[in-house]
């Protein structure tokens, strides 16, 4: 992993009390063409009596797909379920044909037992996964958890419990009705990812990507600690990744790297006034992760913070432009995940002023233009009373995509 650290501004005043933004940008290694760790994959497809028909037909023609590009030392598992659990596919590299008019042969049924359908994969993965092979559950569902355990808190203790036995978790929640937040809790405590499928149409695609991601595990476990010194009288991170308190600041969970990825993690820091000029510590990140691309490693790198005080006119020194950029882009996300906030309340004006508030944020960085045209036209449709769940769920796989730097909506825009 290549670190490289950036601030808006280099300089600060003396006898100001001053805002700067860090970045750190994590250049992940390139993926070798021959080499990679086996996966070991149990797909969990909710047949519901809601995925009849298109919605259940393109899940299980992505699964028959991922079935033809799996590796020759890779294996996969089907589980469906709806208020019963059945293992349609064990754990094995199978005869595509064969496993493919097995996996056809799935029908809607009844309620959602979303917890049944993990807690088999699992099982799966618990007994029979490779100790040498990526294991992942990947979980999707078009609705609401209403049979065995439905507790939110319980359902993502689940999901982080496995990932402390090494199998992780990614989430697909697919159309307009499944429960948003339940999904991006369980894929955020079992270290995968979470995905918003709007229709049949992007199904193959979000399956696509997955897949390619876990065929591209370079590092995993990937962590920042973020260590303000006593300089700093206030901080924050703008990014909305997994945190746990560690001694003297927190640890930002980054989950497994993709080969060639960059990551990014954004903190405010509030920089006490200085009395004299001259190089000043704010701060340590305390990076690591495991490369698993050869032999398993385990690497620590601490990298110190330091900015410059001036006594010197700062009139006129420009920010920089990409950590600018950033922070906007972040900005944007939080006015964004606050909008959902008020559109859960049913305060449709509030969340189209936050909407407003993130489109005029993101005006000033060009490649989010699509974004601010979504943005723009959900303002005019919430200031007419128009709203409706795909709404919702756009703009919180928008956030998500936005804080935690991965593609996780699929909704055909």
């Amino acid at each position: 992993m290549e670190p490289q650290i950036t601030f808006d501004r280099a300089l600060v005043a003396v006898q100001v009390d001053d805002v700067v933004h860090v970045m750190l940008e994590l250049k992940a290694p390139p993926a070798p063409a021959n080499e990679r760790r086996p996966l070991d994959i149990v797909m969990v497809l909710d047949r519901s009596g809601s995925m009849h028909g298109a919605p259940l037909e393109s899940v299980k023609f992505a699964t028959q797909q991922l079935l033809r590009r799996l590796g020759t030392d890779d294996r996969l598992a089907v589980v469906a379920f709806d208020d019963e659990v059945d293992v349609v596919l064990g754990l094995a590299h199978h005869d595509a044909d064969r496993a493919c008019n097995v996996v056809a042969a799935i029908g809607a049924g009844g309620s959602t037992n979303l917890s049944g359908g993990w807690l088999k994969a699992f099982e799966i993965l618990r007994t029979g996964g490779r100790s040498g092979a990526f294991k992942r559950v990947v979980l999707l569902s078009d609705g609401q958890a209403n049979e065995g355990i439905t507790d939110p808190d319980a359902l993502a203790q689940l999901a982080a419990g496995a990932n402390a036995e090494h199998v992780s978790t990614s989430t697909i929640g697919f159309g307009d009705g499944f429960d948003e937040t339940l999904m991006a809790s369980i894929a955020d405590a079992g270290a995968g990812n979470d995905y918003f499928c709007g229709g049949p149409d992007q199904a193959l695609a979000v399956f696509a990507a997955e897949f390619e991601g876990l065929a591209s595990i370079v590092a995993q476990n990937v962590s920042v600690e973020v260590r303000p010194s006593d300089v700093v009288s206030d901080w924050g991170l703008l990014n909305e990744y997994p945190m746990v308190p560690v001694d003297g600041g927190v640890q930002v969970n980054l989950g497994d790297a993709y080969g060639d990825e960059r990551r990014k993690v954004i903190a405010a820091l509030q920089i006490k006034p200085q009395a004299t000029a001259g190089p000043v510590q704010v701060g340590e990140l305390v990076l690591r992760w495991a490369s698993v691309i050869g032999q398993v490693a385990l690497h620590t790198v601490t990298i110190p913070l330091i900015i410059g005080v001036t006594d010197e006119p700062l009139d006129g020194v420009p920010l920089d432009p990409a950590v600018t950029e950033e922070v906007l882009v972040l900005r944007a996300a939080t006015a964004r995940r606050e909008a959902d906030e008020e559109l859960q309340r049913g305060d449709f004006d509030a969340a189209a002023a936050l909407f407003e508030q993130a489109a005029d944020d993101l005006a000033a960085c060009p490649a989010y233009a699509g974004d601010v045209d979504e943005l723009r036209f959900d303002v005019v449709r919430l200031r007419e009373g128009d709203t409706d769940e795909n709404m919702r769920k756009r703009n919180f796989a928008a956030t998500r995509q936005s804080t935690k730097g991965r593609t996780s909506r699929f909704d055909g825009r």
